[in-house]
């Protein structure tokens, strides 16, 4: 089974991209197929964020971890398409190089039958535009910008697979990343939210 996973950016600019990519392969290779894909350099820290629906972060996957000891947080490596993305419309924000802060918007489209276990950029659109766009934060309504990106997106945008860009991961999420990983993500966030965020 491959996951249809949809790619865009938080820009006035329409750069999107359409990936299948088998189920269980990792957000690792999703980040350097999306790297690839979109011609950017490799050597960028980069980050999916899993979110609330107000755009609120609630957990980092790095690229990799800063500390090994730390038991408490995975990487993109340990963790699985199928695991991350359980069903239609489910989302994750990634975060391209820290000092720019480029935002794409990732997303669960569809379901596909194809079995071969190759990944494919099945669609693209637009180029990535010479200057990211400026990020101001302002308390917790940070993201309030890529909520209205969205909802303008997915009015223009959604013939295709689905009209639903803005159902959050939910308990739903929550409960089957926890059991696949041995504890509980909503936990885990509590105890260090006031350190890191």
């Amino acid at each position: 089974m491959k996951h249809l996973i949809r790619v865009q950016l938080e820009h006035k600019t329409d750069v999107i991209i359409d990936i299948e990519i088998p189920s269980n392969k990792s957000l690792e290779d999703l980040h350097y197929t999306i790297i690839d894909s979109l011609k950017l350099d490799e050597n960028e820290i980069a980050s999916f964020y899993m979110t609330n629906e107000e755009w609120e972060l609630l957990q980092e996957i790095p690229l990799f971890k800063i500390d090994e000891k730390d038991s408490s947080m995975l990487d993109m490596s340990e963790i699985t398409i199928a695991s991350v993305f359980p069903k239609i419309d489910s989302q994750l924000l990634y975060v391209y190089d820290f000092l720019k802060m480029w935002r794409f918007l990732v997303s669960y489209s569809k379901e596909t039958k194809n079995k071969s276990e190759t990944i494919e950029v099945i669609n693209s659109i637009g180029k990535m535009p010479k200057e990211a766009p400026e990020i101001i934060f302002n308390s917790e309504k940070e993201f309030d910008s890529f909520k209205d990106f969205d909802e303008d997106f997915a009015e223009e945008h959604d013939e295709d697979f689905g009209e639903n860009l803005e159902e959050g991961f939910g308990e739903e999420f929550s409960e089957d990343f926890g059991e696949e990983f041995g504890g509980d993500l909503g936990e885990d966030f509590d105890k260090s939210n006031d350190s890191e965020y």
